[in-house]
């Protein structure tokens, strides 16, 4: 049994040997390109520009609802001063703006994020992960001869090192892919209709309040009463659409929110969680003690 377990023994410091040259050499950074980097790179640059897309349009459309809001909650002083009337378009429009600013901000937020990740294999390419290898391996080649305190430290050092380079270009990427087929199906089937439902809801507001500041051409300018008339139905058309939008923004954000944050932040969150735990435990407490 000794002289088996010394026979592994001899080949895992032959095989640790074997990575140093590998490393010094640069081939292990051409190994690493070519397998681990590709096999997760093309799907994750096609997940990830087509999410940054989506996210970047959403983020627009959010922007151009958030801008009409402030247009009408701001002008409400200015119209009542015009016309003279008790219009409570401002109390009426808030909690749109309100909605529209929490909105605005998650879609904000995921939009940097997904940009974070569409740069992610710019910053950690083959040659960081040669690099923290390397840097591993050296570590933990000399606690394989010498059994001292200050082994012990160098060998746990060796294994976060290792843990990094596993979560950097395991983990994360897995993460990102899994979340992404998950979130897909919720995307397509809810996310998408209700984005275009609330836009077409927005759209029809924005004509009533564009309407609301033009003088109504076919009755004369002069002519008080029936400019009066004219502001008052548009104040009431107006209001009718906000209370449309106010109804959709009630039904489709909670729907706009949570898949956003699903898709971009809590299923990849968990995800890594649950892969570095389970490497951890399989690769680390179980064959590296």
């Amino acid at each position: 049994m000794k002289i088996k377990n010394k026979i592994h023994f001899d080949k895992f410091k032959i095989f640790l040997i074997g990575v140093i040259l590998l490393s010094i050499t640069g081939i292990l950074t051409i190994i690493i390109d070519k397998t681990l980097i590709n096999i997760f790179k093309i799907p994750m640059d096609e997940y990830l520009d087509r999410a940054y897309s989506e996210s970047k349009k959403l983020l627009i459309t959010l922007s151009l609802m958030k801008g009409a809001t402030d247009v009408i909650e701001g002008s409400t002083l200015n119209l009542n001063s015009i016309i003279g009337m008790d219009v409570e378009i401002g109390d009426l429009i808030s909690p749109i703006h309100d909605t529209i600013n929490i909105l605005w901000k998650i879609s904000l937020i995921s939009t940097v994020i997904l940009k974070i990740e569409t740069l992610y294999y710019e910053i950690f390419k083959a040659k960081v992960a040669n690099m923290l290898i390397l840097i591993s391996v050296i570590s933990y080649l000399p606690t394989l001869f010498y059994f001292s305190k200050p082994m012990k430290l160098l060998k746990k050092i060796s294994k976060y090192i290792l843990m990094v380079v596993i979560f950097i270009y395991a983990v994360i990427p897995s993460s990102i892919l899994i979340s992404s087929k998950i979130s897909e199906y919720f995307e397509n089937e809810y996310q998408k209709p209700a984005i275009e439902n609330l836009n077409k809801d927005f759209d029809s507001l924005n004509k009533s309040k564009d309407q609301l500041f033009k003088i109504d051409q076919e009755k004369s300018i002069f002519n008080i009463p029936g400019q009066f008339e004219s502001t008052k139905e548009k104040i009431n058309n107006l209001t009718e659409e906000i209370k449309i939008v106010s109804k959709s923004l009630v039904e489709y954000s909670p729907i706009i929110i949570c898949i956003i944050l699903l898709s971009y932040m809590i299923i990849p969150a968990l995800l890594m969680f649950f892969l570095y735990k389970l490497i951890k435990i399989i690769f680390f407490d179980k064959m590296l003690k």
